[in-house]
This record gives structure tokens, C-alpha cells and sequence, in this order.
């Protein structure tokens, strides 16, 4: 038998196998087996940033000829069915083969008999059949092809990150499969929660085909299945109190501690099961997240902090763990002395930036830290791909920071200041 590796084990970003989790007191997999059977829907699953949306439904249907299509690689509606027509193997083009028969007859006439006393006429005719075989070559209409081969082979489609895809192909794409389920192609796409009604909203004829399956945020007890049944696994022991911080220090992410075990095991030199059970150096644990944070969050922040464009010099002001920053730096370090939260009130980031700053620093006005939160949520909704790492709501004067992987840079890199 092959030794198990730890990448059998903790599987940060793929599918897992030992270390997964069916939540079965939210009946997930359940609900996405229920959708199949009930058919002619779209059913859209939700869930935060790296929820584990894509790990349930590739789960529960990857025994069904799932054809899976990634929104991050969608750029138009041709970019979508090129994509559909290379997982279906449906060719550019195709040939037809046509067989014709034709018939050629030849007649002749002849006499005899005694001229004068009797004579008489003859005729005969000859038929010979021809076959010939022709091909006719056209090219395939992919959206059509596409279609009639998912119908074919009963698959079920699914598309990741449905909200990557922009909104006027997202409604050609709608429009084009509308028939396909209702003549029952099980139809699944994958977003964030405030994207959950993108179908309604671009082609309202489908709210009679519409299906809404909510993931919610995982609980403490969920997220310490991954450790409790990983660890044992590669048989190297870690104290419950220990596994419990590491959920903890996840910010509710399963990725994320999925990453957080790996790279703690490969700190302590494991990266197959244990012969005999090894006892993992708690001590190394705060190194890994260190580590971990200059990977993880560090490109976010970098275009957080340097703002919008602007040709306008900023105002800087002197840190209390030294340097001089810019408002977004200062706004930020704030915001990561509070915890982080994944949700900052106004009064609490300008309290803590009075800690933040150097004691003889101005401490900003109340309408410059409103206008650096304004300009941050813009640089995340225009300048980062994908789900806005965080936003600025107005109404509720809150910073909103839904990107676990930002929350845990801003906690582990601003850790010693």
C-alpha cells in the first residue's frame, strides 16, 4: 500500500477527500441531490469567498457526467461556448455523407416478316442503376451542438463564479439554455451571496425556473472536523485547544485551514503519515502564520494601501511603530489592531487610529478617514478581480472586510507593531 502524503490529507484549493466535511445538519448535499432530481432549474448555489461552494458541488455531482465551466475564464459569450464546445469534444465542423442512385434506360425497335404479306415491329429496352455518394462539409453551430450533446449524455452544468461572467453575456447565456432546461438539463451556477439573483435580474423569464441553495458561513464545530480527522491521519498529534485555534484563527474559512495544517506539518517536517505518532512543536505554529501572511492577503493589500490614481501629493503622517504613512496605510493598521473584524464601525477605526499614530501625529478628521474608506472600496470593486475584498457602507458607517485571506494579512503582518 502507498504511504499516505499530506497532500492526500489537508488539501488547500482541491478537492478533499479525507478531510472533508458534509455539514449533514444543514442537509447541503441533500439539497444539491434534491435539485437534480427535481430538474428543470437553475439552481444557484451561494456562498462567501472560498466557502466551499465549488468542493460541495463537484462532491455530490461528479458522478454525473458533470461538465464544469470556470467564470474566471469567461470573457464573452464566445468565449463561453468555445469553452463548452472543448469539455464537450464538439468539433468546428462536421460531414454529411449523401448517397444518390440514378437509372439510365436505352429502347431499340426492329422488324420482320414476309414484305408485302406480313410484317411486324419489335422493341426492347435496357436499364442500368447507378450509385454515387456525395459528402456535404458545414460548419457546427457550437451553442446548438453544445446543447444537443449535454441533452444527449443526461450531463449537468455547472458554472463556477457565475458572477465573474459580465452581465450582457451572463443574459445570452441564460437566454441560450432556457430551452435545455426545460427539457431538463439540470443547470448549476456558483456565486456570492449578493449575486445569488444575477439570473432574475439579467433575463427575468426565468424566475419560474429559478432555485436559490444558501451556504452558510461554517460554525467552529464544522471547521474542527478538518483538523480532527487530518491529523490523526497522518498520525502526528495536536492538543484539541491547539486544533481549536487554528479554526479560530481561520476567520471562518475551511480553505483556509486546510492551508494552515499543511503548512503547519510541513513546519515540523511532516509531509507523509508518521511510522509512529509524532507530537507536532506548538511553538512553530506562529512562524507558519507569519509565513503564511506574506503570501496570503499581501497583493490586496499592496493595492489597498497605495489608493486611486492620483497626481496629487498625499498627506503623511508618522506611525507609531515608525515610518511615515499615507491615510489608507493608517486606516488599515487600524483596522488590524481591532482584530481584524469583518466588520469595523467608523468610531472604532477612528479610536484605534489614535493608537496607530505617532503621539505628536494629527489625528485625521472625520471626513478624511470617510473619504480614505470611500477611495479603498473603490480601488477593491475596480481594481482587484474578483469579489471586492472589502467595502465601505455608507448608510451603516461600517468598513466590511469579506476576504478571509486580507483579514488574515492585516492580523498576522501587523502583529509586532
Amino acid at each position: 500500500m502507498s504511504q499516505i502524503r499530506l497532500r492526500d490529507v489537508f488539501t488547500p484549493g482541491g478537492l478533499p477527500s479525507v478531510t472533508y466535511v458534509r455539514r449533514d445538519h444543514l442537509a447541503l448535499e441533500e439539497k444539491i441531490t434534491d435539485a437534480v432530481e427535481r430538474g428543470y432549474a437553475f439552481t444557484v448555489v451561494t456562498g462567501p469567498t472560498k466557502s466551499g461552494k465549488s468542493v460541495l458541488c463537484r462532491r455530490v455531482l461528479g458522478d454525473r457526467n458533470l461538465v464544469a465551466i470556470e467564470g474566471g475564464q469567461i470573457r464573452s459569450e464566445a468565449d463561453f461556448w468555445s469553452h463548452m464546445g472543448y469539455q464537450l469534444n464538439v468539433a468546428s465542423a462536421a460531414t454529411k455523407g449523401r448517397a444518390d442512385t440514378s437509372t439510365t434506360t436505352a429502347a431499340a425497335e426492329g422488324g420482320g416478316g414476309v414484305p408485302g404479306i406480313f410484317q411486324a415491329k419489335g422493341g426492347g429496352s435496357q436499364s442500368e442503376a447507378r450509385q454515387t455518394t456525395s459528402s456535404l462539409t458545414y460548419n457546427n453551430v457550437t451553442v446548438i451542438a453544445a446543447i444537443s450533446r449535454l441533452l444527449e449524455t443526461q450531463s449537468v452544468l455547472m458554472v463556477d463564479d457565475f458572477h465573474y461572467i459580465d452581465k450582457d453575456s451572463q443574459k445570452a447565456i441564460i437566454r441560450a439554455l432556457k430551452g435545455a432546461v426545460f427539457k431538463g438539463l439540470p443547470v448549476f451556477l456558483l456565486a456570492v451571496p449578493h449575486r445569488a439573483f444575477d439570473p432574475l435580474i439579467v433575463e427575468s423569464e426565468v424566475e419560474g425556473r429559478f432555485k436559490h441553495v444558501p451556504m452558510p458561513q461554517w460554525a467552529l464545530d464544522d471547521l474542527l472536523q478538518i483538523p480532527g480527522s487530518g491529523f490523526p491521519a497522518l498520525n502526528v498529534q495536536v492538543e484539541r485547544s491547539l486544533q481549536r485555534r487554528i479554526c479560530e484563527d481561520s476567520f471562518g474559512n475551511p480553505l483556509l485551514v486546510q492551508e494552515i495544517c499543511s503548512e503547519f506539518c510541513l513546519k515540523n517536517k511532516v509531509r507523509e503519515a508518521q511510522s509512529t505518532p509524532l507530537t507536532l512543536d506548538a511553538k512553530l505554529l506562529e512562524p507558519t502564520y507569519k509565513e503564511m501572511a506574506e503570501s496570503k492577503g499581501l497583493p490586496t493589500y499592496s493595492k489597498l494601501r497605495a489608493g486611486p490614481t492620483g497626481r496629487r501629493a498625499r498627506q503623511v503622517r508618522r506611525m507609531r511603530y515608525g515610518g511615515e504613512e499615507n491615510i489608507f496605510t493608517a486606516v488599515l493598521a487600524s483596522v488590524a489592531r481591532l482584530g481584524p473584524k469583518s466588520n469595523s464601525s467608523l468610531d472604532d477605526i477612528r479610536t484605534s487610529l489614535r493608537e496607530v499614530l505617532a503621539a505628536d501625529a494629527s489625528i485625521p478628521q472625520r471626513a478624511e478617514i470617510i473619504s480614505g474608506l470611500v477611495n479603498m472600496s473603490n480601488v477593491a470593486r475596480e481594481r482587484i478581480q474578483g469579489d471586492p475584498p472589502l467595502e465601505w457602507i455608507e448608510g451603516d458607517s461600517t468598513l466590511v472586510i469579506t476576504d478571509p485571506f486580507l483579514l488574515f494579512y492585516l492580523k498576522w503582518s501587523f502583529r509586532n507593531q
